[in-house]
Order: C-alpha cells, then sequence, then structure tokens
C-alpha cells in the first residue's frame, strides 16, 4: 500500500496554510487522494503520495521557498469587502457574521443555505489584510466572539458607526 501524506501536513512542510498549499499543489498539476486518518477522526482528508509530497517540496525549495518553519505565508487576495451580516435576525438580531470576502453577494448565498433569513447589514471596501484589524476594532465595546468570526453585540448601530470610523481612516483600496 503506498502511504500517503495529508495535505495539513505537506502544507506545513512547505510554509504555506492549507487553501494556499491545496491551490499550489492542484495549479502544479498534483492530483490528491482522499484517505481517512486519526488526525481527521475517521473523516475523508486530501493526501498526496509521499513520492508526490516531496516532489512538491522539492518544486517548492527550486522556486526559492525555504521551509525554514517561519510563519506561514498566507496569500492575500487583495481587494474585497469587509462586511457586517445578521446570521439568524429572526432568532437573535445581535449575532452577527464579520469578515472579508471578495465577492459578498456569494458570500451572503452561502450563509443563506444555512439561514435562509440571513442578511448583510453593512459593507466597506476593504484590502484583505486589514480583516484582523477592523474586526478588533468594530467588537472592541460590548461584543463577545461566540465562535469563528462570529460575534454578540449589544449595540449593532454602534458597532457599524466604530466600522464607518475605521474605514473612514483607511485609504480606498
Amino acid at each position: 500500500m503506498t502511504e500517503h501524506i495529508t495535505l495539513t501536513e505537506v502544507a506545513e512542510a512547505i510554509n504555506l496554510d492549507r487553501s494556499n498549499a491545496r491551490k499550489y499543489i492542484l495549479k502544479r498539476g498534483f492530483s490528491f487522494s482522499r484517505i481517512r486518518t486519526n488526525e481527521s477522526r475517521g473523516q475523508l482528508t486530501l493526501a498526496l503520495t509521499q513520492e508526490d509530497a516531496e516532489a512538491v517540496k522539492e518544486l517548492r525549495r527550486s522556486e526559492g521557498f525555504a521551509s525554514d518553519g517561519g510563519p506561514k505565508v498566507i496569500v492575500q487576495n487583495g481587494k474585497g469587502w469587509f462586511y457586517v451580516v445578521q446570521i439568524i435576525p429572526d432568532l437573535d438580531a445581535n449575532r452577527v457574521k464579520l469578515g472579508f470576502t471578495n465577492g459578498l453577494e456569494g458570500r451572503l448565498q452561502a450563509y443563506r443555505t444555512a439561514s435562509p433569513s440571513a442578511m448583510a447589514l453593512k459593507s466597506w471596501p476593504c484590502k484583505q489584510s486589514w480583516e484582523r484589524a477592523a474586526m478588533d476594532s468594530v467588537t472592541r465595546i460590548d461584543c463577545k466572539q461566540i465562535g469563528p468570526e462570529l460575534f454578540k453585540c449589544d449595540d449593532l448601530k454602534e458597532l457599524i458607526r466604530r466600522g464607518d470610523r475605521f474605514f473612514s481612516a483607511m485609504p480606498i483600496p
């Protein structure tokens, strides 16, 4: 049986986050297998053969990227939108999802697959690299994080005002 290396392990070895490692590997013509591992708790996960994993690592090195254990490279997609979306306004109007997207309508439609009543409250032109600072700024008062990019905020009008102030201080992307 051929030994496989998971995408997560390959991503760590080539110093990219998992999402960008997947794109990098596919763009270079490699194919993934789906395997079950203890780390994935028996769920199917993407993996490369040992041979392909080594070829990807060597290709990455030959392109001048070191795998020195430094910080992972997260490719910033540039310009897009920072948004505030009420996920379940009919049940909890103060629960909002915050984040960056390149396509606001597509992101809202994705949320609506799980919550048909989800609605965008506000969005601002944004660079992806600003996402964390924007999120920290708008949620700094009277907001409690309850999940990844998911917050319960006491005063949504004030959250929007903080967003307006934050983005008015930023250059137009």
